[in-house]
């Protein structure tokens, strides 16, 4: 057998430095310009293992090592943004998400382009603009739709104005059409708003009691049975208080044909899955009929899991399949 000559190349790694050390081979290079493939023959033509040309090599590998290591953390960025995204796909803020960043990245355009006035004036005029019945009352002709209003003169809110119901405009702060959007959520959700207006939304306790300490406040409620018949309640003193208060309920001086099933929830804290608030010795109610204004039992709670239909006590099986609640500032 001939003999082997064995070549030991060291490598160190060390603060980014890679040093390869080739021990004297009794062998002959034949020049092939690739050192890590370079085939070499003793002095009898037998083939050995690559002569080394260790600063070629020093150079391949930390090319190599710069490499992996770029792609390693390319790969981890990759994974993590990936996580991110699919933590944010399966929360319920999603649209929201999007809608901010759209919204940001207009404004960022017209500003660079000068065009600052086209953002300010809208944000300026809309100041003044507390409810829906604001905005009729500089333009007769407005029509139903989305707004931002600014129920405190600085924060601006989107919501949807019914402008066809009988006398004036209706700022809308709660919708259940088609069980799209999540209700059962958290206090902090409860307390600043939810939901598409267009579509199912919760406008927020604290729009609410700022809105109902301004004045006035008139609540209307419309809701469906499950056999699609519209009925309505009307109250014409609602007020919710602060958050000191927990968003405590004074409604009452109904009329309509719902039946008065709110009068129940008078005097009464808000309470969601984490805060409960309600009279009830056991379990909280908000979880079993969703975040709602709860006593020591259950007469309404238009926030409940869709499926388990809204609850309102005099529908047939307490039943309601769709709710509006809308609110409008009394003369």
């Amino acid at each position: 057998m001939n003999s082997i000559v064995v070549v030991v190349a060291l490598c160190v790694f060390w603060y980014g430095d890679i040093v390869v050390t080739a021990l004297e081979p009794d062998t002959e290079d034949i020049g092939d310009p690739d050192p890590l493939s370079m085939p070499l023959i003793t002095d009898k033509g037998a083939p050995l293992v690559a002569m080394l040309d260790t600063k070629s090599i020093n150079r391949k590998m930390k090319i190599y090592i710069q490499t992996l290591m770029r792609n390693t953390v390319k790969n981890y960025e990759k994974e993590q943004t990936q996580r991110s995204f699919e933590t944010l796909l399966e929360g319920n803020s999603t649209v929201e998400f999007f809608r901010n960043i759209t919204l940001q990245e207009i404004n960022d355009v017209l500003k660079e382009k000068g065009q600052d006035q086209l953002i300010n004036p809208v944000r300026n005029e809309g100041e003044s603009k507390q409810d829906c019945a604001d905005i009729v009352k500089s333009n007769r002709k407005a029509k139903s739709g989305v707004y931002f209003i600014f129920p405190d003169k600085k924060t601006a809110v989107r919501v949807y104005c019914n402008m066809n119901t009988v006398h004036d405009a209706w700022t809308i702060i709660q919708r259940r059409l088609d069980g799209t959007e999540n209700f059962q959520r958290t206090w902090k959700d409860y307390e600043n708003g939810f939901g598409n207006p267009y579509g199912e939304y919760w406008i927020g306790n604290k729009h609410i009691h700022i809105l109902t300490s301004r004045g006035r406040y008139e609540l209307r409620i419309y809701l469906t049975d499950l056999s699609n018949t519209e009925k309505y309640a009307v109250y014409k003193t609602f007020i919710v208080g602060d958050a000191a208060s927990k968003y405590k309920l004074t409604v009452g001086n109904y009329s309509g044909n719902a039946g008065d099933y709110m009068a129940y929830n008078n005097g009464n804290k808000f309470s969601t899955k984490d805060q409960d608030n309600d009279d009830f010795l056991g379990a909280a109610w908000a979880m079993a009929y969703g975040p709602w204004w709860h006593k020591s039992c259950c007469y309404s709670s238009l926030n409940r899991k869709f499926n388990h239909n809204l609850y309102w006590k005099s529908f047939s099986g307490h039943s309601a399949k769709t709710s509006v609640m809308m609110i409008r500032k009394l003369l």
